[in-house]
């Protein structure tokens, strides 16, 4: 293999043949076939930089997709925005590039009904994109810092975005409650409480 150092693995279970993808230094994905224990395919120079996130669409037991919809998948680079593959193809098939993300590894995340993507941003935002569009729909404000790590609530219509702040060694937890109506699509509305945890652990 060609893979310089390979720190990002992400097997994928939910299909019948276990499958992982793996990024590495050399800016590639590699997708190994564990039935087989061989590299089934490759995409090199996926990113301008070293991929530093991979992200799955896992779905969720509390909403439903399309099934062709969990072979998408997310890889962030530093400058290089995020990109969304079709694990049938290994194209890309949208890129997204409104965050800021020039140095820090800031992660994404699915929503469990497959029609959102969240983001870390180091303008101290996190953003929320359609998954069928490039840009935004919602800039979480108010972060003392860079946001580093976003999920959503399998459950609820909720996203939660951490911050690691530097100056005072404190991370801060921002849960922003996003009403129903945003997850259909229609209007949305924004509610945000701040909580300030001394040894809070990131998930």
């Amino acid at each position: 293999s060609n893979i310089k150092e390979s720190y990002l693995i992400l097997p994928l279970h939910h299909l019948l043949i276990h499958i992982v993808l793996v990024c590495g230094s050399d800016r590639s994905i590699q997708v190994f076939d564990m039935n087989k224990g061989t590299v089934a395919s490759e995409v090199p120079d996926a990113h301008s930089r070293a991929i530093h996130c991979i992200t799955q669409n896992k779905g969720s037991a509390f909403s439903s997709q399309a099934p062709d919809s969990y072979n998408l998948f997310l890889t962030s680079a530093v400058t290089d925005g995020m990109k969304i593959w079709d694990l049938r193809t290994l194209r890309c098939v949208r890129r997204y590039e409104n965050h800021v993300n020039r140095c820090q590894p800031c992660s994404s995340a699915i929503s469990p009904c497959g029609r959102f993507i969240a983001t870390g941003s180091e303008d101290n935002c996190a953003y929320v994109y359609d998954i069928r569009s490039s840009n935004y729909l919602h800039r979480l404000q108010n972060h003392s810092d860079t946001v580093l790590n976003v999920a959503f609530n399998p459950a609820t219509p909720q996203i939660i975005d951490t911050v690691s702040s530097v100056l005072d060694s404190v991370n801060r937890l921002m849960l922003s409650y996003i009403t129903h109506s945003f997850i259909t699509g229609q209007n949305a509305s924004v509610m945000k409480n701040h909580v300030t945890c001394d040894n809070f652990t990131h998930l």
